[in-house]
């Protein structure tokens, strides 16, 4: 899973929402931006560790490799299997039922 993103999407989300709030509210340009400030660094680091803890889980969740995927290792491909020339057995058998 790609979680690359997650930190960014979770500290941009919050950087809008306290953008509104602080708008909303008429705060002082100072105020203003050390709200935005505060809410950019703390979410930026649950992001981070969301980001982590997502990361470690999926690693420890991985499928095992398939079926197929185990059997290539231990039967070898057709290509790899010398080609025999096929043998008519029709012959010797009706020739024993005959004596027989």
């Amino acid at each position: 899973m790609n979680t690359k993103p997650i930190p960014i999407i979770i500290t941009l989300a919050a950087a809008l929402i306290s953008c509104v709030v602080s708008i909303v509210q008429r705060t002082g340009f100072s105020v203003f931006l050390s709200r935005l400030v505060i809410v950019v660094a703390v979410f930026l680091v649950m992001g981070t560790i969301i980001k982590m803890v997502l990361d470690y889980s999926f690693r420890t969740l991985e499928p095992p490799a398939s079926i197929d995927d185990q059997l290539d290792g231990v039967v070898p491909d057709a290509g790899d299997i010398e080609q025999t020339e096929e043998i008519d057995t029709t012959e010797d058998n009706s020739l024993e039922s005959e004596e027989g």
